[in-house]
């Protein structure tokens, strides 16, 4: 990690305070043999980025070690041990840095558990750490699990928040604001380096503003809140992506071939892929779709889908009006089937061509019923008239295309 603290130190009453607190504040060159200090300062980088772990090569001071009066603090054995020891808490957090009148860096470091305190060699040069220090990555990344929502906190009795993976951060605390019953959402995952233990980052879904870190396994998910989706290929059964639909507890089950469901459904599918099947609005590509009508909490199913015809259209929007361009309104049960229909038909036409008036009169034809006359909410019965061409451009690929289509009254 390179660290420009030649932009970013700050010297001046802070580092005067920085020498008084140590006892060394810079004499002349009449010091003999002893060094002195010429350049004080604190940092001003995020205390994150001055993780570092000894190297071994140098021991620690109570001053900088050429300063009249340094007594060792650990010696370089003692440091050695800290380079590979499995424990967080003996990574070091530096939080001050000087140099000397012979070209020496040194930094205050101070280990996570607090027990080591002084100063180290850092060097000759104040824009990255050396000589007995060296910078590092307290944790590493992980992918989140296929199930992100829904969590609860097992035991919140032994079990708590923390501001980072525990001792993964100098004074690592813990949280509060939360209760025991919440719900929480994982945003985050890392493992620790050193003992290699995963944690989430989690929010609470009851308040938002509260997030931490918690050792994976004591959060559990609940599985009564959600219906598995798994993605596959439709061509070659290859699982692509997972995702979830949320689960009323309330209920017995939850129909997935209708919205606001299958649009979470067709909303997660992976980027770069569409439904294998786009009839009846993308339900024809869920399999055991009969089944599905009737999902039960916890259950898992399988949604197919492919990577051609990525660049065709996500979906049209066939708005029903009269003669005055005044929306009618549809039943719902109607107005779901007409969209099933209009849905499939998009998936047939490239990103660039034209809708014409025929096209949507197909669209009204071959839909669950045919939708070229019906009966809006009031009773009122209507009869297609026309829609106008509608041109797409290859920027409405997997979009959406709204279209009014002219319905007149019959008396």
């Amino acid at each position: 990690m390179k660290l420009n603290f030649k932009k970013t130190l700050y010297v001046g009453l802070a580092a005067a305070s920085v020498l008084a607190v140590s006892g060394f504040v810079a004499t002349t060159a009449s010091a003999k043999s002893y060094a002195y200090v010429t350049k004080p300062a604190y940092f001003t980088t995020a205390p994150e980025s001055r993780n570092v772990v000894p190297t071994g090569e140098n021991a620690l001071y109570s001053k900088p070690g050429t300063i009249k009066g340094a007594r060792v603090i650990a010696s370089k054995t003692t440091m050695g041990k800290l380079t590979i020891t499995p424990k967080s808490t003996d990574y070091f957090r530096a939080y001050a840095i000087v140099s000397t009148n012979r070209g020496s860096v040194y930094y205050k470091v101070v280990s996570f558990d607090g027990h080591y305190r002084g100063w180290i060699y850092g060097g000759k040069d104040t824009t990255q750490f050396g000589g007995g220090i060296k910078a590092t990555q307290t944790t590493r990344t992980r992918s989140l699990p296929s199930q992100t929502t829904g969590y609860t906190i097992v035991d919140p009795s032994k079990n708590t928040l923390w501001t980072a993976p525990k001792n993964t951060q100098y004074k690592a605390a813990k949280i509060t604001g939360f209760k025991s019953t919440d719900t929480f959402t994982i945003i985050g995952a890392e493992t620790k380096v050193r003992e290699g233990s995963l944690y989430y980052q989690v929010r609470d879904d009851q308040n938002p503003s509260v997030t931490g870190w918690i050792y994976y396994a004591a959060v559990r998910a609940s599985q009564g809140n959600l219906v598995k989706i798994t993605y596959i290929d439709g061509e070659t059964g290859a699982v692509v992506g997972k995702g979830t639909v949320p689960f009323d507890n309330s209920a017995a089950t939850t129909n997935l071939t209708t919205n606001p469901n299958l649009k979470t459904i067709i909303d997660g599918i992976p980027s770069g892929y569409v439904p294998y099947d786009a009839g009846n609005g993308g339900v024809d590509s869920l399999r055991d779709s009969h089944m599905a009508t009737a999902a039960k909490n916890g259950s898992q199913y399988y949604f197919s889908v492919t990577n051609k015809g990525i660049n065709n259209l996500q979906d049209i929007q066939v708005i029903p009006v009269d003669e005055n361009n005044k929306p009618i309104e549809m039943n719902e049960t109607d107005q779901e089937d007409l969209h099933a229909s209009t849905f499939a038909f998009a998936h047939h036409v490239k990103a660039g061509d034209t809708i014409t008036s025929q096209d949507v009169q197909t669209m009204l034809e071959e839909g669950g019923s045919n939708y070229l006359d019906f009966t809006d909410k009031s009773g009122t019965h209507y009869h297609f008239v026309s829609a106008p061409n509608t041109a797409t451009s290859t920027s409405d690929a997997r979009g959406t295309v709204t279209i009014r289509a002219t319905f007149r009254a019959e008396n």
